[in-house]
């Protein structure tokens, strides 16, 4: 009785916004654990696209492109898999990443190298909306010492989805120069802009490499040395130029902005000296035209909880002279050897702390919301959060039964009934199965004012449905 009460109230508080049900799609095989950042691609009201890349390691190794097409009811129509390129029979892969350009076709980096060849191919999967089949091109090759010692290869999307940065690290001891062959490729033709080779023989490393909205170049680059503190060399087609972060000042993982024309980047940070209460305690914003820090803000939320990974910038939205800064911690949750065990325990990643971080042009942070979000969802998979357009407004969305909602009801504490609690709009015949929506995998359709939303039951399955839009 309890509970038909409660169904009863839910329907009353949320009907207003939900007359229909969901319309899920049949369910489909989907390997949560090895299925790497699924998208949905060259979406149009007839068809639709799933893109993934299977990553599996180990005995069961295998590495290809997979790509399902849907037809208007959410069912699956038709699966293609796209082989990486093999150099011979002791060929390994790395997936790059996978991006959409826009509804046209999308776009899957890779690396296949191998001990044998001694050589290191960099690959572009390019999926044209008009076959709906890849074209696989060589974009460059890198001889190598050996598996072990192939360097590193980056793959970063600028944040206007103008350009790609490609960079290949040469594989180095501490004494020997860091050479980096970089390419900065076209966000829309995928053909190289330009490219160099950035070569430092100071006593620096590169560690992270960000692609800003003009098409440059960013390395953070700390030191070997713990008397040393890291700078940013900024590097564009015609120069390259070095410059300092701050004093003692340790940066994780930039993210490189635009307020009008200017380039800048946003970073976590900590004092590289003494001592500190957190890795993330602070929140900067950079000027990469004049090489200065607008504001370091110290910030609470993040250093809440131990065993922080990393602390990732989801979105970043201008907006009236504001920054709205989505972001959310990743957190290792590897449990403890049991006793008697052998071995350890598989590692586990799940999501902490989730904030909406207000920011003004000037770099100050004026507010630093939570994000009401499960901080159970496995890593990486399962974001605690997406972020969606939805005709100029922001929704947030947490899967289950925080479900969708305004970013109004963070920003400005307002409470609306335009709110999906998709405890109740689950599929038939998922009773008793673990049930997780990928909370960042959604489409937004603006003229039929529908989503598309898709979860994963007990890790082996998929399925996609169709909500009707907010009022």
């Amino acid at each position: 009785m309890k509970n038909n009460l409660f169904t009863l109230l839910f329907l009353f508080v949320f009907g207003t916004t939900f007359a229909q049900q969901a319309e899920w799609g049949s369910k489909f095989d989907f390997d949560a654990k090895n299925e790497l950042a699924p998208k949905f691609v060259l979406v149009d009201n007839y068809n639709y696209y799933l893109l993934s890349v299977l990553d599996r390691i180990g005995m069961m190794a295998k590495s290809e492109i997979i790509l399902r097409k849907f037809d208007q009811k959410n069912n699956l129509v038709e699966t293609t898999k796209h082989a990486l390129p093999v150099l011979d029979s002791g060929t390994l892969h790395n997936i790059l990443g996978s991006f959409a350009i826009g509804n046209e076709k999308a776009v899957v980096f890779t690396q296949s190298y191998s001990n044998k060849a001694k050589k290191n191919d960099l690959y572009k999967h390019v999926l044209e909306k008009s076959t709906g089949k890849f074209t696989s091109t060589l974009i460059a090759s890198y001889p190598i010492l050996s598996a072990m010692k192939s360097g590193s290869v980056t793959v970063k999307q600028s944040d206007n989805k103008m350009y790609f940065v490609l960079n290949y690290q040469v594989h180095s001891s501490k004494k020997e120069p860091d050479v980096n062959h970089v390419k900065v490729i076209n966000g829309s033709s995928l053909e190289v802009e330009w490219e160099k080779e950035v070569t430092y023989t100071d006593e620096y490393y590169t560690r992270d490499v960000v692609a800003t909205n003009s098409g440059n170049v960013v390395y953070v680059r700390p030191a070997y040395s713990y008397k040393l503190d890291n700078y940013i060399s900024l590097v564009t087609k015609d120069d390259q130029k070095a410059m300092q972060v701050g004093e003692k000042i340790d940066i994780h993982q930039p993210k490189a902005i635009s307020i009008g024309t200017q380039d800048y980047l946003l970073a976590f940070n900590y004092p590289s000296k003494g001592v500190r209460r957190g890795d993330y305690g602070y929140l900067m914003l950079y000027d990469l035209s004049s090489g200065s820090i607008l504001q370091n803000n110290e910030i609470e939320g993040f250093n809440s909880v131990i065993k922080i990974k990393e602390v990732a910038f989801r979105d970043v939205i201008a907006q009236n002279n504001m920054l709205y800064i989505f972001a959310e911690a990743k957190v290792d949750a590897t449990p403890k050897p049991t006793p008697g065990s052998t071995g350890f325990p598989e590692s586990i990643f799940t999501y902490g702390p989730s904030f909406l971080i207000m920011m003004g042009n000037d770099g100050k942070v004026s507010k630093m919301n939570p994000i009401i979000a499960s901080t159970n969802n496995v890593a990486d998979l399962f974001h605690a959060f997406g972020v969606i357009n939805v005709k100029g407004e922001y929704f947030i969305n947490t899967g289950m039964y925080s479900g969708l909602y305004s970013w109004n009801d963070i920003i400005n504490n307002k409470k609306t009934v335009d709110k999906v609690a998709f405890g109740q709009q689950k599929p038939l015949g998922v009773e008793g199965k673990k049930i997780d929506f990928i909370n960042q995998l959604m489409h937004y359709y603006v003229d039929r004012n529908q989503f598309l939303f898709a979860l994963v039951i007990d890790g082996t399955q998929m399925t996609i449905g169709t909500f009707p839009g907010l009022n």
